[in-house]
Protein backbone atom coordinates (compact mmCIF):
# COMPACT_ATOMS: atom_id res chain seq x y z
CA UNK A 1 0.00 0.00 0.00
CA UNK A 2 1.25 3.48 -0.77
CA UNK A 3 0.14 4.55 2.70
CA UNK A 4 2.81 2.39 4.33
CA UNK A 5 5.52 4.29 2.49
CA UNK A 6 3.82 7.57 3.30
CA UNK A 7 3.75 6.66 7.00
CA UNK A 8 7.38 5.59 7.01
CA UNK A 9 8.40 8.78 5.25
CA UNK A 10 6.44 11.40 7.18
CA UNK A 11 6.80 9.82 10.63
CA UNK A 12 10.36 8.57 10.25
CA UNK A 13 9.40 5.03 11.20
CA UNK A 14 12.51 2.99 12.06
CA UNK A 15 11.04 -0.27 10.73
CA UNK A 16 7.67 -1.65 9.66
CA UNK A 17 6.38 -4.49 11.82
CA UNK A 18 3.91 -7.24 10.97
CA UNK A 19 1.39 -5.52 13.23
CA UNK A 20 1.78 -2.30 11.25
CA UNK A 21 1.22 -4.20 8.00
CA UNK A 22 -1.93 -5.69 9.50
CA UNK A 23 -3.11 -2.22 10.59
CA UNK A 24 -2.55 -1.05 7.01
CA UNK A 25 -4.64 -3.92 5.64
CA UNK A 26 -7.46 -3.22 8.09
CA UNK A 27 -7.40 0.50 7.24
CA UNK A 28 -7.56 -0.34 3.54
CA UNK A 29 -10.60 -2.57 4.09
CA UNK A 30 -12.23 0.02 6.35
CA UNK A 31 -11.75 2.63 3.61
CA UNK A 32 -13.84 0.63 1.16
CA UNK A 33 -17.24 2.05 0.32
CA UNK A 34 -20.36 -0.12 0.31
CA UNK A 35 -20.64 0.13 -3.49
CA UNK A 36 -17.08 -1.19 -3.87
CA UNK A 37 -17.87 -4.15 -1.63
CA UNK A 38 -21.12 -4.79 -3.51
CA UNK A 39 -19.16 -4.80 -6.78
CA UNK A 40 -16.95 -7.56 -5.35
CA UNK A 41 -13.81 -5.44 -5.30
CA UNK A 42 -10.83 -6.53 -3.23
CA UNK A 43 -9.41 -3.01 -2.90
CA UNK A 44 -10.86 0.50 -3.12
CA UNK A 45 -10.99 2.02 -6.60
CA UNK A 46 -7.78 3.65 -7.81
CA UNK A 47 -9.43 7.05 -8.15
CA UNK A 48 -9.52 7.17 -4.32
CA UNK A 49 -5.82 6.36 -3.88
CA UNK A 50 -5.00 9.61 -2.05
CA UNK A 51 -7.87 9.22 0.43
CA UNK A 52 -7.06 5.56 1.08
CA UNK A 53 -3.31 6.21 1.35
CA UNK A 54 -4.01 8.90 3.94
CA UNK A 55 -6.16 6.51 5.99
CA UNK A 56 -3.55 3.75 5.77
CA UNK A 57 -0.70 6.10 6.73
CA UNK A 58 -2.56 7.35 9.79
CA UNK A 59 -3.36 3.80 10.89
CA UNK A 60 0.26 2.69 10.46
CA UNK A 61 1.60 5.65 12.43
CA UNK A 62 -0.95 5.08 15.20
CA UNK A 63 0.10 1.42 15.41
CA UNK A 64 3.77 2.41 15.55
CA UNK A 65 2.99 4.76 18.44
CA UNK A 66 0.88 2.14 20.24
CA UNK A 67 3.56 -0.56 19.89
CA UNK A 68 6.49 1.70 20.80
CA UNK A 69 8.18 1.42 17.41
CA UNK A 70 10.85 4.15 17.19
CA UNK A 71 9.76 7.12 15.08
CA UNK A 72 11.16 10.58 14.48
CA UNK A 73 7.64 11.96 14.88
CA UNK A 74 6.56 11.84 18.51
CA UNK A 75 3.01 11.32 19.74
CA UNK A 76 3.27 14.59 21.67
CA UNK A 77 3.61 16.41 18.32
CA UNK A 78 0.28 14.95 17.15
CA UNK A 79 -1.61 14.30 20.41
CA UNK A 80 -5.01 13.63 18.81
CA UNK A 81 -6.24 11.66 15.81
CA UNK A 82 -7.32 14.94 14.23
CA UNK A 83 -3.83 16.38 14.67
CA UNK A 84 -2.28 13.26 13.12
CA UNK A 85 -4.68 13.37 10.17
CA UNK A 86 -3.90 17.06 9.58
CA UNK A 87 -0.15 16.41 9.87
CA UNK A 88 -0.24 13.61 7.29
CA UNK A 89 -2.35 15.74 4.92
CA UNK A 90 0.20 18.58 5.17
CA UNK A 91 3.02 16.18 4.33
CA UNK A 92 1.35 14.54 1.32
CA UNK A 93 2.70 15.40 -2.11
CA UNK A 94 0.30 17.32 -4.31
CA UNK A 95 1.39 17.25 -7.95
CA UNK A 96 0.79 20.46 -9.83
CA UNK A 97 1.63 20.48 -13.49
CA UNK A 98 2.23 23.81 -15.12
CA UNK A 99 2.45 24.32 -18.87
CA UNK A 100 6.00 24.33 -20.17
CA UNK A 101 5.12 26.19 -23.34
CA UNK A 102 3.19 29.44 -23.49
CA UNK A 103 -0.03 28.63 -25.41
CA UNK A 104 -0.10 32.06 -27.09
Amino acid sequence: FRGIGLAASVAGVAHVTDAMLYAAAVACVDAMEPAEVADGRTFPVLSRIREVSHAVACAVIEKAFDDGVPTKLKRAEVPTKEALHAFVLRKMYYPAYVPLVDPS
